[in-house]
């Protein structure tokens, strides 16, 4: 927990720095360590009930409940969310098949709408009363309705890789999956149909920030600009392979007149690319929405946000007095 106060201070300078609309969003797993926590006051309590505070402050706006977000039972999520909380899960459900949390919500950012999923994972054991539905029950209806609404669609999901695979081929509107599997570390944006699936590094010891330059195609791509400087660069390693194959001195041998016949095939291709990238330009053809992506270190020599400071304190103390009367209630016996 030591970490959030540096990490606060991290997410709002490069929102400063930046000036540009953000989603502060995170895909659970979020409070404990570990699948179950005993009944009753304690320390990992604590710790949850500082890191729901500290995100309140940091004003996050969504969470995806994970399994390990189960691990004390509901009340302290549910106090939460009644507290204002943006706990989602659509897949988590009561005795009578209505939903525990909000599924979804749909956020502005700068002149765009976002439509946010959750979707927990497996749970080893799910407290009393409660169900966790498939995501094939929930998921189509779910972002049938939510694509309508929005321009862009998020899942925050804990479910399985593989489950985050099929659920990306089955689904092209769905345009990014910020996942949180526990045996993943950082992962690096893959593009699986039209969606982007990605993930950070549990524990808070990276800050993954994605940068997106949206387009009203909705299709993923690279920037115009980066394309065409990749497509030159090819261009220009073709001429010079064509160059070096014609000073070769058996250049009438069959082997060679096949390979330089191959390669300028192949720069007729790239050639060919090129004009059609310029001529879709030209044509005002939809400009396919790029990104950016990278991982910060949340270094000890950062600066600490003060109010996340506080709070962090504050629970620390919290959790010194706890120890302290347990200690008075069990005293340790004395060594003859």
């Amino acid at each position: 927990m030591g970490g959030l106060s540096k990490k606060a201070f991290q997410i709002e300078k490069i929102s400063t720095e930046q000036h540009k609309p953000h989603l502060f969003v995170d895909s659970g797993n979020l409070l404990f360590k570990q699948a179950q926590i005993p009944p009753g006051p304690s320390q990992e309590q604590l710790n949850a009930e500082g890191i729901i505070k500290a995100y309140t402050a940091m004003q996050v706006d969504a969470v995806a409940v994970g399994p390990l977000d189960l691990a004390a039972g509901l009340a302290l999520l549910q106090t939460s969310q009644k507290q204002g909380f943006p706990w989602l899960s659509a897949n988590l459900l009561d005795q009578k098949g209505h939903p525990l949390f909000q599924p979804m919500l749909i956020k502005k950012i700068g002149k765009m709408k976002a439509g946010i999923i959750g979707l927990t994972g497996a749970v080893s054991s799910l407290p009393t009363g409660i169900t966790r539905a498939d995501w094939q029950t929930v998921l189509p209806a779910l972002i049938k309705k939510t694509t309508r609404q929005c321009d862009i669609l998020i899942l925050l999901s804990s479910l399985s890789p593989a489950e985050n695979q099929e659920i990306a081929q089955q689904f092209p509107a769905l345009h990014l999956i910020l996942a949180a599997d526990l045996g993943s570390g950082n992962m690096n944006p893959q593009q699986v149909n039209n969606t982007l699936i990605t993930q950070t590094d549990r524990q808070g010891k990276y800050q993954g920030i994605l940068t997106i330059d949206w387009q009203k195609s909705g299709r993923w791509g690279k920037a115009k600009e980066e394309e065409l400087a990749e497509l030159r660069n090819r261009l220009s390693a073709l001429d010079w392979q064509i160059q070096r194959m014609r000073q070769q001195t058996d250049l009438q041998q069959p082997e060679y007149i096949d390979k330089i016949a191959v390669v300028e095939k192949d720069k007729q291709a790239v050639e060919q690319q090129i004009k059609t990238l310029a001529s879709d330009s030209a044509n005002g053809k939809p400009a396919p929405c790029s990104f950016s992506h990278t991982f910060l270190v949340l270094q000890q020599s950062l600066p600490e946000a003060p109010e996340i400071k506080g709070i962090v304190t504050e629970i620390k103390q919290q959790i010194n007095n706890l120890q302290q009367n347990k200690t008075s209630r069990n005293p340790p016996i004395p060594s003859l």
